[in-house]
């Protein structure tokens, strides 16, 4: 079989809702290359599987199911499914996203083609939250392009399934690995810093994918104990590669960004522990910026207009 030029991949778990809508996405592509299809689907609980199967069987020189008899979980899902991966480019969609543009394929791999410098290109994204539709996200939005690790260890702004990567990068460097080894809850945000460590890193303002946002999806719908945990793992993340790479200069931005953050879950999850640990940031190390996070973190009374506050500005984000 003659190897396809691009690979594209979905992991998928119980996803019956969307993945047909996530596979149509990846089918309508208008390219003049071969690419292959993987779908690496878990063990599903629901009607997923039969689902995939069909458009397998509608699509047998395309689809490649990967599969196993037990539920491997996410990491390990993600990991086998990159190792399938024979394309020189490698894009992403995961099972309860979906693909808008049917070019998206066709623009990003010819950037790619005719700048060797650039290990990935990404683009802007449209985000369905219910029935809510908002259509570009980072419309009029300034985003870094080329040499951006500075700004992906300082904040990630990456949708995956808007990324075209080069395969070699996604075999080098191994992200399971890694987070397997720092139990970190999160694959592709160390995989772009560690992309932007070894390349440049390109954006285009086209609005390719939709991010969907429901109560199962593997952030949106966590407690706030489970969303803690992510908060922990991406702040273990920014710290792990400001040291890897030498950028300890962010440290004092990061550590800012991570205590205004970690007092909306001192609160919210009535943590006096985490409390302390903000008063005593916010008063040995913040600014005049951060006197409204002190007294918010140091009087329990003002929780309800911290609440407050905080759900007027969550609805006004796209993602939290």
């Amino acid at each position: 079989m003659k190897t396809p030029f691009v690979s594209v991949k979905t992991i998928t778990y119980n996803h019956e809702e969307f993945i047909a809508q996530c596979i149509e996405g990846i089918m309508m592509q208008k390219t003049n290359f071969a690419f292959e299809y993987i779908i690496g689907e878990d063990c599903s609980t629901d009607g997923t599987m039969k689902i995939v199967q069909e458009y397998a069987t509608r699509y047998p020189d395309v689809i490649r199911i990967i599969t196993d008899e037990k539920n491997v979980g996410a990491v390990e899902n993600d990991n086998r499914t990159d190792r399938a991966c024979r394309g020189k480019y490698v894009a992403f969609c995961e099972g309860d996203d979906f693909w808008t543009d049917p070019n998206k394929l066709q623009k990003q791999v010819d950037f790619l083609e005719a700048n060797e410098q650039y290990g990935m290109v990404h683009s802007s994204f449209s985000c369905l939250n219910g029935e809510k539709l908002i259509d570009d996200v980072w419309k009029n939005r300034k985003i870094p392009e080329g040499k951006v690790l500075d700004s992906l260890i300082s904040g990630n702004y990456i949708a995956t399934a808007t990324v075209c990567i080069r395969n070699e990068f996604l075999q080098k460097i191994r992200i399971a690995n890694q987070i397997k080894e720092n139990k970190w809850r999160m694959g592709d945000y160390p995989l772009w810093l560690e992309v932007a460590a070894q390349s440049e890193i390109a954006y285009m303002p086209d609005v390719t994918m939709c991010y969907r946002v429901h109560p199962n999806s593997a952030t949106h719908g966590l407690d706030w104990n489970g969303d803690f945990k992510f908060f922990e793992s991406r702040y273990q993340i920014k710290n792990f590669y400001a040291q890897k790479y030498d950028r300890k200069k962010l440290t004092p931005f990061i550590d800012k960004m991570y205590h205004r953050e970690l007092l909306k879950y001192a609160i919210f999850l009535k943590d006096d522990n985490l409390r302390k640990a903000c008063v005593e940031y916010f008063k040995t190390k913040g600014s005049a910026k951060e006197f409204p996070y002190l007294l918010f973190s140091k009087y329990s009374f003002l929780d309800s207009i911290f609440e407050f506050v905080y759900s007027l500005r969550k609805r006004v984000r796209t993602l939290v």
